[in-house]
């Protein structure tokens, strides 16, 4: 083994240890939520039911998503049994996988001290760090989309077919986790590379023959096997749940999706706390030609192209959320490292001064922003509404301590000290994380039903019916079913929550509000969990509280 080898293995091997030292630590300490519990519920409800072709959610066919993350929880729930924090370790593993990934690229396209700094720099950025605390199948996009930028790039400077098979499992396992973005992504990635390179040898890829098998022989048995076992599945998936969503058309129509700004909004609030120094590194990497792109300019441009290809996708996308710029998130922090190297060369960058001179505002501005934050949150979903006064103290502390640690940053980048300014800004992103947990550990506990589920769990009798009242999305219902662990039912009110895929009547949990009174006034027992928020049913007015935590209680027609 040469020796650049093994610098290469040491440098790879220490940033995986420090997303080891980042994310393990939180291991435990967060509760599944609402927005992300039908993740884990769903792989319980395959185990439990030993069918693992058709995903279940609250016992009915849920066809929404394609399968790959629900499997990975469903071998982890198998190995480990069954838990929140087991669910969570295969999107710990994931945040690895893009880790090194990224560090792979960098270390391709520049140099080995490039691929860490971006490593580094992703790994420390509240996007990343905040979407991989949440069970989601956009990190499955995103690692994907960078290993087959990565095997794409090592087929380019040798077209060995192991390459290009591992380019196709890619784009098979990318299909399986997200739809048609696994695969859209990719392919629009390397042929506008391929376009301006003015070189079409290098679409090669897309039609290697044993790549192709191996795509076909990985997708099309799910996708016709599901079509055999829910006849229309194909028709709803492609037509109305890729489609449709992208043109705005989906059916149900439940969806608030966030206006362009705050979509891009959010991408420089992902990249806190290295977004300041995002337009300079971006004006200094922007290649002076791209048509045909010459070897120096390659790589920068393959990185913007991957960082306009998603973000431009969604920006045209009728139904956006602040999460779905994740996987543009790699190249942005590549061409963060690419701008570090250059400060490391030169400490007397003037371009980067002022980025550092930035950096103290934009970490004083993030406790500012505390009720932008809110609005646009609670705008999203209702149950961040009232939440985020909770954050106080921890802004407090937030609005002294980041913007010094910044400050001691710029301070050593303008006395031309670049290694320790770089260490002073790992700090302060360190920093930034630490607070960014503390405020998840406040928040999350509210955004959860673990608390209500529990209680259900340990008192409700085999029965007892639960009920889920005010709720717009029926995938909402999965963190009190998983915490509760039986079946529940979901009220029904001006059209929402709606299947769009036709559910068996034996499998249908939503109910009428005539329903629920029906319930209440006859069963022996029935246990509702009441938003706050919302109004209540004249009957349930003065109903007994089994449980009451963040601006929900449980109510009961039958104290305990």
């Amino acid at each position: 083994m040469s020796i650049e080898t093994r610098k290469s293995l040491g440098a790879g091997l220490s940033l995986l240890l420090l997303g080891l030292a980042v994310f393990l630590p939180t291991l435990g300490q967060l509760p599944l939520i609402r927005s992300e519990a039908m993740y884990a519920l769903i792989p319980q409800e395959m185990l439990n039911s030993g069918r693992w072709l058709t995903p279940i959610l609250n016992g009915a066919p849920y066809v929404d998503k394609p399968p790959m993350l629900y499997w990975l929880n469903l071998i982890t729930f198998k190995l480990l049994g069954v838990s929140d924090w087991a669910a969570r370790l295969p999107t710990f593993g994931l945040a690895l996988g893009e880790l090194l990934a990224t560090f792979l690229i960098g270390s391709l396209l520049f140099s080995r001290r490039v691929g860490w700094l971006a490593g580094v720099i992703l790994l420390t950025t509240i996007g990343f760090f905040i979407l991989h605390e949440e069970l989601l199948t956009d990190h499955l996009i995103t690692l994907t989309l960078a290993w087959g930028i990565y095997f794409f790039l090592r087929w380019q400077q040798q077209p060995r077919p192991l390459y290009a098979l591992a380019f196709h499992l890619c784009l098979a396992i990318g299909l399986l986790s997200k739809g048609f973005i696994g695969l859209l992504f990719p392919l629009a990635i390397v042929g506008l590379f391929g376009l301006l390179l003015a070189d079409f040898r290098q679409w090669r890829i897309f039609w290697h023959p044993g790549g192709l098998i191996l795509f076909l022989l990985l997708t099309l048995p799910w996708f016709i096997g599901m079509e055999l076992q829910n006849p229309g599945f194909l028709y709803y998936h492609v037509v109305n749940e890729q489609i449709g969503r992208f043109l705005g058309q989906r059916v149900p129509l439940d969806i608030v999706g966030f206006s362009i700004p705050m979509f891009w909004l959010f991408v420089l609030i992902w990249l806190m706390p290295w977004s300041p120094f995002l337009p300079a590194a971006l004006v200094r990497v922007w290649p002076r030609q791209w048509f045909p792109l010459r070897r120096a300019n390659q790589g920068p441009a393959l990185l913007i192209i991957w960082a306009a290809v998603v973000l431009g996708f969604f920006t045209l996308c009728s139904l956006r959320i602040e999460y779905y710029s994740l996987p543009a998130l790699p190249p942005l922090a590549l061409v963060l490292g690419w701008r570090l190297e250059q400060f490391l060369a030169n400490p007397r960058d003037w371009p980067m001064a002022t980025s550092l001179a930035l950096l103290p505002l934009m970490t004083l501005s993030m406790a500012a922003l505390v009720p932008l934050f809110e609005q646009v949150c609670s705008d999203n979903r209702r149950e961040f509404l009232g939440m985020f006064e909770l954050l106080r103290p921890i802004a407090h502390q937030i609005k002294y301590w980041l913007p010094a640690l910044a400050l001691l940053s710029a301070l050593l980048g303008w006395l031309r000290r670049p290694r320790l300014c770089l260490l002073a800004m790992g700090t302060t992103a360190l920093a930034t994380l630490y607070f960014t947990f503390q405020c998840m550990v406040v928040l999350s506990p509210n955004l959860s039903d673990r608390l209500m589920g529990e209680y259900i769990r340990q008192h409700a009798g085999p029965t007892d019916v639960v009920i889920m009242e005010s709720i717009e999305e029926f995938e909402y219902g999965a963190s009190l079913r998983f915490y509760a662990q039986r079946p529940i039912l979901m009220v029904k009110r001006h059209g929402v929550p709606r299947f769009g895929f036709p559910v068996p009547p034996e499998k249908n949990y939503l109910i009428s509000p005539e329903q629920l009174k029906e319930l209440w006034t006859i069963h022996n027992r029935v246990y509702v969990l009441a938003d706050d928020a919302l109004p209540r049913d004249h009957f349930l007015q003065d109903a007994p509280v089994a449980r009451a935590a963040g601006g929900k209680h449980l109510l009961t027609n039958q104290p305990d």
